[in-house]
């Protein structure tokens, strides 16, 4: 399994892992606010200040864009995962710098000094890479090179995280002498080549990315902010402006990243809508109101009450369609059941006891998308039952599971071929893939579908709970 896969997992199955980088960027905001009020500011230059300064304020934004990241309950994907990971190794380094300012030059602080700055080099190459990870997904790389270049980011990370860790006893990169005052050792650039491997690739996929090339200038602008200030700091780093330019990196991210979800999000509602729209002209089809008024015509001269009952029945079921345009959220199951009756009682009075309708809830603590059921149950009454000689069943059932509710549909009408495409006038077609994209979208379930010639038709929606509104 592939590093990012693994950490996609880890990221899934533990809904822990986005409010502890909160936490802990939480905390070491407070630590490093309290440890420069414990430091005070005697003794300090203005250099020393301003770095200081500039980590703390970094720190407290990083800790705001984490909080704002928890608040998303769609924020599941690959990119959202890397982008928050990014943002809180963000803080630690930005932690780790604002702790060095406070204790560099104090000789009883040596070994603090030592491990906080080992601390903030293995920090920095676990940055590298969630950078590099999110520059393949705002990049959408694939093929050969991107399997490469993780292959190649994911390899060399540990001998670089096990080199640094050198440093604790042996000072290979960095030293720091009796006087408690950091020194860089002539190795100190080797410790940089993950970070040139990381860029060469970043550089490499800005021109065999797919993207647009506005998106490839927009990735790129986030790659050269901090690229330029870490070359700065080769140099000289009596003023310290990586971290903060990393974050100022980060911002950015963060304003395009919302812009972008924000674009989504309207055009994922306006294709619900349209969605809505489609599955309601679909379940008012000219000939289902032709039939249903032809039904209810022949019974004012047989049976004047029934046909009464029929009139205001359907007139119902034709508002409650209507209504559905207006709603934006999943329904309570008791009111889709309510319409879905409805519409049975009506094709009742056109197939007579050709029809037999069944229920068997047991559940109905859950929502769901509007007009949701009813093409499944359209199909099984118009494509099974009602093309079999001798007519048929339609049973609708809800179940909990442990960890889904369900709705079920079957048939013991005619069946048909999986394996092919249903030929017809495209309607219930139009209708069963709204359905899919509406209860994928709303409530993270999906649509099954088993069926065989002769034996009938099993649909099933599954509702996982953890997609159900609180």
């Amino acid at each position: 399994m592939k590093a990012s896969s693994r950490i996609g997992y880890i990221w899934s199955r533990h809904k822990w892992i986005m409010p502890m980088c909160f936490v802990l960027s939480l905390l070491f905001s407070v630590s490093a606010i309290v440890l420069c009020r414990l430091r005070g500011f005697s003794g300090m230059d203005l250099t020393t200040a301003f770095s200081l300064g500039a980590d703390i304020i970094s720190l407290s934004i990083c800790t705001v864009l984490l909080y704002s990241l928890g608040q998303d309950k769609d924020g599941r994907g690959e990119y959202m995962r890397t982008f928050a990971l990014l943002i809180f190794t963000t803080s630690a380094v930005l932690f780790s710098d604002s702790v060095w300012w406070m204790i560099e030059g104090f000789a009883e602080l040596r070994v603090w000094n030592i491990i906080i700055n080992v601390f903030s080099y293995c920090v920095m190459n676990f940055l590298i890479l969630f950078f590099w990870r999110y520059l393949v997904a705002a990049l959408r790389l694939g093929g050969k090179f991107s399997r490469a270049a993780n292959a190649v980011m994911n390899v060399l990370l540990a001998p670089t995280i096990i080199s640094c860790l050198i440093n604790l006893f042996y000072p290979l990169y960095f030293e720091v002498n009796s006087e408690g005052v950091y020194h860089r050792e002539p190795l100190f650039f080797w410790c940089q080549t993950y970070f040139f491997i990381g860029l060469l690739f970043a550089v490499v996929g800005f021109f065999v990315s797919k993207v647009s090339v506005k998106e490839r200038l927009i990735a790129a602008s986030f790659v050269l902010i901090p690229t330029l200030n870490q070359i700065i700091t080769l140099n000289s780093f009596e003023l310290s402006t990586e971290y903060p330019a990393m974050l100022i990196s980060v911002v950015l991210v963060f304003g395009v990243l919302v812009t972008k979800r924000e674009k989504e999000y309207l055009e994922r509602e306006k294709e619900l809508y349209e969605a809505k729209v489609s599955v309601m002209v679909s379940q008012v089809q000219p000939h289902f109101m032709y039939n249903a008024l032809t039904s209810i015509a022949m019974m004012c001269s047989i049976d004047p009450d029934t046909a009464q009952k029929a009139t205001i029945t359907f007139a119902k079921y034709l508002r409650g369609n209507m209504d559905s345009l207006k709603q934006t959220a999943p329904v309570p199951f008791e009111q889709e059941l309510e319409h879905l009756k409805k519409y049975l009682y009506i094709e009742k009075l056109r197939f007579g006891d050709m029809l037999n309708i069944e229920y068997d809830i047991q559940t109905t603590g859950f929502v769901l998308p509007q007009l949701s059921v009813q093409p499944l149950v359209e199909n099984a009454v118009k494509h099974g039952v009602g093309m079999a000689e001798d007519g048929g069943t339609v049973k609708i059932s809800t179940r909990e599971t442990e960890s889904a509710f369900e709705v079920i549909i079957t048939d013991d009408g005619v069946g048909f071929d999986p394996e092919k495409a249903v030929k017809d006038d495209g309607r219930s077609h139009v209708g069963m893939e709204n359905t899919r994209r509406r209860v994928s979208e709303m409530c993270a379930g999906e649509v099954k579908i088993e069926s065989a010639v002769g034996k009938g038709t099993t649909a099933a929606i599954i509702l996982p709970k953890e997609g159900q509104q609180k």
